[in-house]
């Protein structure tokens, strides 16, 4: 029986690079776009005995203006952070303020970023949402040098579906254009 390789699989259908994991590293799918690279993987998150496995999109770009944000799906969790007074920005598309937590440095700047009807609907699309800008290396990693940041989408599984996988380098792309375009990175 020929195993099923989801990162050489997304490579082939995407023209990206397959690279093949070590140590605790997975495999992972590396996909050119203009002048930035969409790394797809699974990460490990361990915590005591517990461990779990997400699947992470990881954009390293350059900020022109410090402009970061954080959009996640509604859940529970969520839900109490909101009521404990988490800050929430409000975009004003209800069905969308309703069902995300969206949480910014720059008020305008966001609502102008998800405005793009395009970008919505290809975050609505996705089961569980977790888009950022960080400064954090692969999300959970140390801190990264100064000017140095990452666009990062997890979910709290694994995606072995290339649909749904397409979708996000879509989602991506769409995310890098319209921040190109508003002058946020370069």
């Amino acid at each position: 029986m020929i195993e099923f390789n989801i990162w050489q699989e997304f490579a082939n259908e995407t023209n990206g690079t397959f690279k093949e994991g070590y140590s605790w590293r997975s495999d992972s799918t590396e996909i050119e776009y203009k002048n930035w690279t969409i790394i797809f993987d699974n990460y490990t998150l361990w915590s005591g005995k517990y461990s779990t496995e997400l699947t992470r999109v990881i954009t390293p770009i350059i900020l022109k203006d410090n402009f970061k944000f954080e959009i996640y799906r509604e859940g529970f969790a969520r839900k109490i952070e909101k009521l404990f007074g988490a800050q929430d920005i409000e975009i004003g598309y209800p069905e969308f303020d309703k069902t995300y937590t969206i949480k910014s440095n720059n008020e305008f700047k966001i609502k102008t970023l998800l405005r793009n009807k395009e970008l919505r609907n290809l975050i609505e699309f996705q089961k569980d949402v977790n888009i950022q800008i960080t400064n954090q290396k692969e999300i959970w990693e140390k801190e990264l040098p100064a000017n140095e940041f990452e666009l990062s989408y997890f979910i709290d599984e694994t995606i072995s579906d290339l649909t749904v996988l397409n979708s996000l380098l879509k989602l991506f792309k769409v995310l890098l254009d319209q921040l190109s375009e508003m002058d946020c990175i370069e």
